[in-house]
């Protein structure tokens, strides 16, 4: 039987091995590192991280609008269009005539006079006319020419020229139309015309036949 002092012994010759057996495994483990040292250096990852930038977004600007041209527009004085067949009838106005007399002389007609005549009285060589020593007539019967109702509904307005030959009594004898409208205002105003009643006109001291321009202008109110 091996004895407790032997087991001592056995386990005191052990040391000595132990220790060798550390102190080579320490060597090849620092050998190991000397041929190796890549294999122990601890390897650090490096990570780059890209920044990102958020901006902010502002809408761009609305375009700015031009201020607006304003189209100035001209008024047209309004003419008058008769219109010789009109649909609807259009309410009854009032009208009004108005009457011009002028004195007009034609370029054609002179006349040439030099103080009181003598000897024989003129020989009357038809109607003068007004101008001159020859003063137009005073009216003394004046008839209002009707609105042809034709015009009224086409509400046609004007005047009308009408040329007048008077006898040496003052009466109207003759009437004849210068310019005229149409839609029977030239027959109105010729009509009414022909009944006025003016002063005989004299010259040289006795009544003559004078021709006068007279205008009837037909006017809605």
């Amino acid at each position: 039987m091996i004895s407790v002092y032997d087991r001592f012994l056995a386990r005191e010759d052990r040391r000595p091995l132990k220790v060798a057996w550390a102190v080579a495994l320490v060597l090849h483990f620092a050998l190991f590192l000397m041929v190796f040292p890549e294999l122990g250096a601890i390897q650090v990852e490096e990570r780059i991280q890209e920044a990102i930038v958020i901006k902010r977004y502002k809408p761009p600007e609305p375009p700015k609008q031009q201020p607006e041209k304003k189209i100035v527009k001209k008024k047209t004085a309004r003419v008058p269009i008769p219109d010789p067949t009109p649909d609807e009838p259009e309410p009854i106005v009032e009208e009004a005539v108005e009457y011009i007399e002028t004195e007009v002389e034609r370029a054609d007609t002179e006349f040439f006079i030099s103080g009181p005549p003598s000897g024989p009285p003129v020989i009357d060589q038809g109607p003068m006319q007004v101008g001159g020593e020859i003063q137009a007539p005073t009216k003394l019967v004046n008839v209002v020419p009707e609105y042809p109702e034709l015009a009224r509904r086409a509400r046609l307005e004007g005047y009308v020229i009408l040329e007048a030959t008077i006898d040496r009594e003052g009466n109207v004898v003759n009437v004849n139309v210068l310019r005229g409208l149409g839609l029977g205002l030239d027959e109105a105003a010729r009509t009414a015309v022909s009944e006025w009643k003016y002063t005989p006109t004299t010259y040289n001291g006795r009544p003559v036949e004078i021709k006068m321009n007279i205008t009837v202008v037909f006017e809605i109110q």
